[in-house]
């Protein structure tokens, strides 16, 4: 049985039941959480957008399956259905329960939207392989709707092994040099370490305004808007993770230097990043440093410390995220694929979908940078 959610009142009342599903899911992470889709919903979903949660329950009336989709109007006339969170998130997916027949979900899912005419187009961002490969071999093809996909947004990760000292064996000689070379430099220079363990409850505020702040200025530096450039996008990011802090899948991560005689000086916040810790696994979110202190290759040693107390806390896999730095690969990780797909039956509808998200993303995005240099230079 399918059932719809269509309003932000029917949504509260599944905040258990969506966690319980996801909890029970192989895919768990923050991006697929509630507190996740519900405040973006909160702060983003347009007045002129509709909500399109897909719930399916199985005959003992227990929930198997929840698709985070809502609808989005392009050209007035057009509908096109996406997931929630798309802008923000690195992994999207319809969330299944461990075990469930995953291609009677997809049949039923997909059936009732193709059914009852829902969208003119689906389009799905930052999906698994494994969801593009189910969708290529379901029912789709039989009903009429053509598949377009491409490679889009992979991200890094890494298997953590039982200790550091095996970690660092997975390095030449060269390379494991390298790494604690510039770790015992920072330390030598009173640059430590900060994690969420050592951060009282009631800071942690201040600590997430030293993370937006230190983000925010590298980024401007280099003459762009960085991500929490709006009021409204701050407050989302805020109310987000403190959710998230509250339920124990967010930790922040810092390097404070101090630079006073003897580290008797005040500390001096130069290099931070936000992690989530979700179903065994540390994911690394915006993570950044202050350009001043590159000499003591800050970026590379918070990463470090990051991995050390992920492996402190047995977490089993590591993920650096959406995006193909360099420094990764330098740090072991591999590329997991993820991909964009389109879903329509008519060309026409597909062409005017794509110069949407054309005038959507390039040319107001373009001319949002281009005032923000103006303001930034003035």
């Amino acid at each position: 049985m399918v059932k719809i959610i269509r309003s932000i009142k029917e949504l509260q009342n599944i905040e258990s039941e969506w966690n319980a599903l996801l909890k029970s899911s192989p895919n768990e992470n923050v991006f697929l959480s509630f507190e996740w889709n519900f405040l973006w919903i909160k702060y983003f979903l347009s007045g002129k957008d509709n909500l399109f949660i897909m719930l399916v329950y199985n005959d003992a009336n227990e929930l198997e399956a929840l698709a985070p989709f809502f609808l989005k109007r392009f050209f007035v006339f057009f509908k096109s259905l996406i997931f929630i969170s798309g802008d923000y998130s690195d992994y999207l997916d319809i969330i299944v329960k461990n075990g469930a027949d995953k291609e009677r979900i997809y049949s039923e899912i997909f059936g009732e939207i193709i059914k009852n005419k829902i969208a003119d187009i689906i389009c799905m961002k930052q999906v698994s392989e494994e969801l593009l490969n189910r969708i290529k071999k379901n029912i789709f093809v039989h009903n009429g709707l053509k598949l377009n996909y491409k490679e889009s947004g992979g991200c890094y990760y890494f298997n953590l092994p039982d200790s550091m000292g095996d970690y660092m064996k997975r390095f030449n000689s060269k390379q494991r040099y390298n790494i604690l070379n510039r770790v015992e430099k920072a330390e030598k220079n009173n640059i430590g370490f900060i994690g969420s363990s050592t951060i009282d409850k009631s800071l942690f505020n201040e600590y997430l305004n030293y993370f937006f702040d230190l983000h925010q200025k590298r980024w401007n530096e280099k003459g762009k808007r960085g991500v929490f450039y709006s009021k409204k996008i701050k407050n989302f990011f805020t109310e987000l993770f403190t959710a998230l802090h509250g339920k124990n899948k967010i930790a922040l991560s810092f390097l404070a230097i101090n630079e006073g005689a003897n580290g008797g000086g005040k500390e001096k916040i130069i290099s931070s990043a936000v992690c989530f810790d979700s179903g065994n696994k540390r994911q690394v979110y915006l993570p950044g440093f202050d350009t001043k202190y590159s000499n003591y290759h800050p970026g590379m040693v918070l990463t470090y410390y990051i991995i050390k107390e992920a492996v402190e806390n047995k977490y089993e896999e590591f993920d650096f995220l959406k995006g193909g730095e360099e420094y990764k690969q330098r740090f072991g990780a591999v590329k997991r694929k993820n991909y964009k797909l389109y879903l329509y039956k008519n060309k026409i509808i597909y062409c005017l979908y794509k110069i949407s998200l054309f005038i959507e993303k390039e040319v107001k995005e373009k001319l949002k940078d281009s005032a923000f240099k103006i303001k930034f230079k003035n």
